[in-house]
């Protein structure tokens, strides 16, 4: 629904938003390897917070998405990321896992109890400690859900390939798509457009020395095509045209958003970044799971009475970039809309944390470009695709 004909009260805003760097999954050059994930939460959260100048008695909700919710991030992460951020104790909390876009799904779900009049003042939240925590272990699918598939399927690097041959996306575009995301993010990074959405916190460099970590860690300014042609296929040996390098790595991250009513955020006096118009989610089969963001996109668009020519800038996920050229194959997008700081190819892709984290670009790329409309949208695992339509609030 258009945001004129939408009551203020039951309007979604976000008010801030912000995300730690992305660190590498690398347990002896990782910047965050001796830092808790749930610490890397609470640092972003705390920050969300202040950024806002929200009253923190008013914040009814946390919520926060996470997909290995067991170890540091178990136990109702949530709640421990409350209360280690310093928020009143009334402020309750709740963990959410739609494998990668359970932060995603932790804006929309605290967007739904807006619109719905329930509670308010939310912060929406996601975290994943991929080095502490890797994605494949303790890890026991029940055989019968890939009756109709495969097990295979778990691989999303398996179904990258089955994207890539299928649809004749070649080992060289690939990497000349990859090659390009490290190019925008280190150009980005070089210009200080990530100053803005990154909280300082403290990790460690190569050589264990104390920092405070404000760089995304994957991206390469030196990478080449050259070098990219040397890697091994890593999932099909010898056959496969998925490599490290056109697949995103393995991260280390956490980002946070707050959102409110808009009628509650004039009454607080906070800043309005954007109302959120509409949210999505699909399931499709699990051996095309790349593709959700293409019906995802579409159903958020239709939701929110917008056609594909509306949207100005676009933040979609990164997984591989098989996956996404072949979202962008369908979904016909400019690539001069997409990702312009570079995508989870350079900058990481910390599961549970990355769709707040791509939301959180998005927000601050349409702010400085002065953007009207965002769709931040992404694949998840098994077979789901998931989508939010931002308006900037003028």
């Amino acid at each position: 629904m258009p945001s004129s004909r939408r009551s203020p009260e039951t309007t979604p805003v976000v008010v801030a938003c912000c995300r730690t760097a992305i660190g590498r999954a690398d347990s002896q050059r990782g910047q965050f390897r001796n830092v808790r994930g749930d610490e890397l939460a609470a640092a972003v959260v705390a920050a969300v917070v202040e950024r806002s100048g929200v009253d923190p008695v008013t914040i009814d909700d946390v919520v926060v998405g996470a997909t290995q919710q067991r170890g540091e991030l178990g136990g109702n992460v949530a709640r421990s990321i409350g209360l280690l951020a310093g928020l009143p104790l009334t402020t309750a909390a709740t963990s959410v896992n739609r494998l990668c876009g359970s932060s995603l799904q932790a804006l929309a779900q605290a967007c739904h109890a807006i619109a719905a009049g329930a509670e308010n003042v939310q912060v929406a939240a996601g975290v994943e400690h991929m080095e502490h925590l890797p994605m494949d272990s303790d890890l026991d699918i029940h055989p019968r859900a890939f009756a109709g598939s495969s097990r295979g399927v778990l691989s999303m690097g398996l179904t990258a390939e089955h994207l890539a041959s299928s649809r004749g996306i070649a080992r060289r575009r690939q990497e000349e798509y990859a090659l390009e995301s490290h190019r925008r993010a280190a150009a980005a990074t070089a210009a200080g457009q990530f100053a803005t959405e990154i909280i300082p916190v403290p990790g460690l460099d190569p050589q264990g020395t104390f920092m405070l970590a404000d760089r995304d860690q994957s991206i390469r300014a030196d990478t080449s095509l050259e070098a990219m042609a040397d890697l091994p296929p890593a999932f099909l040996p010898k056959v496969g045209s998925v490599t490290a390098a056109t697949s995103a790595p393995l991260s280390d991250g956490a980002a946070a958003m707050l959102v409110m009513s808009e009628a509650e955020a004039r009454r607080q006096g906070c800043p309005l970044l954007a109302r959120v118009l509409a949210t999505a989610v699909v399931g499709l089969p699990p051996a095309v799971m790349g593709l959700g963001p293409v019906p995802a996109s579409r159903k958020a668009l239709a939701r929110a009475g917008l056609s594909q020519a509306d949207i100005d800038l676009i933040e979609l996920n990164e997984a591989f970039a098989a996956q996404t050229l072949a979202c962008l194959d369908d979904l016909g997008f400019d690539a001069e809309q997409v990702n312009l700081r570079g995508g989870s190819l350079a900058l990481g892709h910390p599961l549970g944390a990355s769709g707040a984290r791509i939301a959180t670009t998005l927000l601050h790329t349409m702010q400085d470009r002065q953007a009207t409309l965002g769709l931040a949208t992404m694949c998840i695992g098994m077979g789901q695709g998931i989508a939010v339509v931002f308006e900037a609030v003028g």
